[in-house]
C-alpha cells in the first residue's frame, strides 16, 4: 500500500511508529503539490516552484538531474531545500513504482466534489445526502463497468488509451536485441525537432525500462512494446491486473441496502436527545467558506508571467554586446 499525504508531523510520526507500514507492505510518499507549496512559501519564486513540480513529476532520472541542476544554477538555497527531502518521498524518478503515476492527494480529495453541498446541513440530512450520492457514484461506475464488459474491453479507458498511444509511438523506435535470457534490448527513439534520439534499456524479464514509465504506470511503455514485438511477446500480457475490467467491475459491483421509513426502524427514536440546528441568516448569494486558505488557493498566473518576463529581459540584456 502507498500512502500519499502532506508532511504533517503527526502523520509522519504515525507512519514511522507503525510496525507493519514498511516496504514491501507499505510506503509513505509526499503529495507533490504540498511539497511545491511549502517550497514556494520558503523560496517565494513561482518560476522555481514550476521547476520543483517538473523535477518531482519527471520519471527519467537524467531529466530529473538536469532540472535539479537548473534549480541549483538559479538558487543554491532552493536546491538545498529540495535536496534535503528524501527523494523517494516526493519524486517519481526515485519512487520505485509505488505511486502508480499518482503524484498528489487529489485522488482522495476529489470525494469533496461528490459530497459538495452536504456541508452545513443538519446531521440527519447530511447522512442522507452522503448515502444517496455515494450510491449514485457507485451505480454510475457499475453501469460503466458493465458496458466495458459488453464491449469486450480488456482494460479501463485510461489503460486502453495509454497502451494504444504508446503502441502507435513504438512504430517509430529502433530496437537492438542483447540478451535472449533476460529478453533485454536497447531502444532508440525517433528524433522530433530538438527532442528524441534517446536510448533506453528494456528488460522484459524484470518488467522495467530505463524511461521509468513502465515501472510507474504498470503499462508497457512504447520502448517496452517495441522490445516485446522483437521477441514475439504479447505486450498486452504485461499490463498490471488492477487495470483489468473485471477488477474495475468488482470494485463497484457492491450493493447498498435501501433505507426504510423511520416507522420500521428497530431503534426507539423517542429516546434520542437532539439539539435543533440554528441556521444563521446570511446575505444573498453563496455562503462564505470557513476553510482556511493557503498558498495553493492563490492564483499566481500574473506573478508567474511577471517573473518569466523579468528573466527574459535579463537574458536579453546579457546578450547585448
Amino acid at each position: 500500500m502507498c500512502l500519499i499525504s502532506d508532511r504533517h508531523a503527526g502523520l509522519i510520526k504515525a507512519v514511522r511508529e507503525g510496525p507493519d507500514f514498511v516496504s514491501p507492505h507499505g510506503v509513505h510518499r509526499y503529495c507533490l503539490r504540498h511539497v511545491c507549496s511549502n517550497f514556494n512559501n520558503t523560496i517565494k519564486n513561482v518560476v522555481l516552484k514550476d521547476l520543483c513540480w517538473q523535477a518531482g513529476s519527471e520519471y527519467q532520472l537524467r531529466k530529473f538531474n538536469r532540472i535539479m541542476d537548473e534549480i541549483k544554477k538559479q538558487d543554491v538555497k532552493a536546491f538545498a531545500y529540495l535536496d534535503a527531502i528524501n527523494k523517494e518521498k516526493w519524486t517519481a524518478s526515485h519512487d520505485g513504482g509505488w505511486r502508480c503515476g499518482i503524484l498528489t492527494t487529489n485522488m482522495s480529495e476529489c470525494i469533496n466534489g461528490v459530497l459538495k453541498g452536504a456541508r452545513r446541513l443538519p446531521v440527519s440530512a447530511l447522512v442522507e445526502i452522503t448515502l444517496e450520492r455515494t450510491v449514485h457514484y457507485f451505480h454510475v461506475r457499475a453501469m460503466k463497468g458493465q458496458k466495458m464488459l459488453q464491449n469486450n474491453q480488456l482494460w479501463t479507458d485510461f489503460a486502453c488509451k495509454m497502451f494504444i498511444s504508446w503502441q502507435q509511438k513504438a512504430v517509430e523506435h529502433t530496437v537492438t536485441k542483447y540478451s535472449h535470457a533476460q529478453q533485454s534490448a536497447s531502444v532508440v527513439t525517433r528524433r522530433q525537432g530538438r527532442h528524441g534520439m534517446n536510448t533506453h534499456v528494456v528488460k522484459i524479464v524484470n518488467r522495467e525500462c530505463s524511461c521509468g514509465k513502465w515501472n510507474q504506470f504498470g503499462i508497457p511503455c512504447s520502448d517496452a512494446q517495441k522490445v516485446c514485438g522483437a521477441y514475439n511477446i504479447s505486450a498486452a500480457s504485461m499490463v498490471k491486473d488492477y487495470y483489468d475490467v473485471m477488477a474495475y467491475n468488482n470494485t463497484y459491483s457492491k450493493h447498498f441496502e435501501p433505507v426504510q421509513s423511520e416507522d420500521y426502524w428497530m431503534i426507539q427514536i423517542s429516546s434520542w436527545s437532539t439539539t435543533p440546528t440554528i441556521r444563521t441568516v446570511t446575505c444573498p448569494g453563496r455562503n462564505q467558506t470557513t476553510r482556511i486558505h493557503n498558498e495553493m488557493d492563490w492564483r499566481q498566473t500574473r506573478a508567474r508571467q511577471e517573473a518569466q518576463q523579468q528573466q527574459g529581459d535579463s537574458s536579453i540584456q546579457e546578450n547585448v554586446p
